[in-house]
């Protein structure tokens, strides 16, 4: 999950992966909220992930 490689993807298949992310996260809180998660700090990483992946996308958009 750390080890994002973006330098060599496409725009498509940069938007994908965000939305996949996105959904993973939206599951994982949901789960979180129903029943603790055994490793919490998935969240944050994921959520971070998010956050790296949207940085890429916009830098290749400008």
């Amino acid at each position: 999950m750390n080890n994002l490689n973006t330098n060599k993807i496409s725009i498509h298949d940069l938007m994908k992966k965000i939305k996949q992310y996105q959904k993973d996260y939206q599951n994982m809180k949901f789960y979180h909220h129903i029943k603790t998660l055994k490793n919490p700090m998935k969240i944050r990483f994921l959520r971070r992930n998010i956050a790296k992946l949207k940085t890429e996308y916009n830098k290749i958009n400008q």
